[in-house]
């Protein structure tokens, strides 16, 4: 299985600027725990989403304040979406739930980015663990995963 140490030489080696942020264990268990080891508010902790669709799989980032909508973008990208099993994520990405990082997964994944994200300039999200969080700026997310920005949650 993928780690921290895997995302840490990720970033290094496509040069993507963002810093692991290592925690006490059970302090990034959820959105609402990490804002809170951060001192951040609830949607700078960007949540990432496999969901599993008839035909292919996509990883939502959105906001820790906001939901996926299924029905919204199984309406947009033309398939039903379900949320991803704790095995599929690990077979899919490598990362288990709660550590599945944005970037640098196992298996290609198309890259959904929820507009949500765009009212902060940063953003903390998985750093490959569930006791590691990664700081880093909107924009560098954006370009990094290659993500598409879209209207997914609610």
């Amino acid at each position: 299985m993928l780690g921290t140490r895997d995302i840490e030489e990720y970033l290094r080696r496509k040069k993507i600027k963002g810093e692991i942020v290592y925690l006490k264990p059970g302090e990034a268990k959820t959105s609402i725990s990490a804002a809170r080891a951060m001192k951040c508010s609830l949607g700078q902790i960007a949540k990432n989403i496999l969901l599993i669709g008839e035909k292919s799989r996509v990883l939502v980032i959105t906001s820790g304040d906001k939901r996926v909508d299924l029905v919204k973008i199984s309406r947009i990208l033309g398939e039903k979406f379900r949320l991803a099993t704790p095995s599929e994520v690990v077979e899919e990405t490598g990362y288990s739930v709660g550590g599945v990082p944005p970037f640098g997964h196992k298996k290609e994944v198309r890259i959904i980015i929820d507009n949500s994200i765009k009212r902060f300039g940063f953003v903390y999200t998985s750093g490959g663990s569930e006791d590691t969080l990664m700081k880093i700026d909107v924009d560098e997310l954006i370009r990094a995963c290659n993500g598409e920005l879209l209207d997914v949650s609610e």
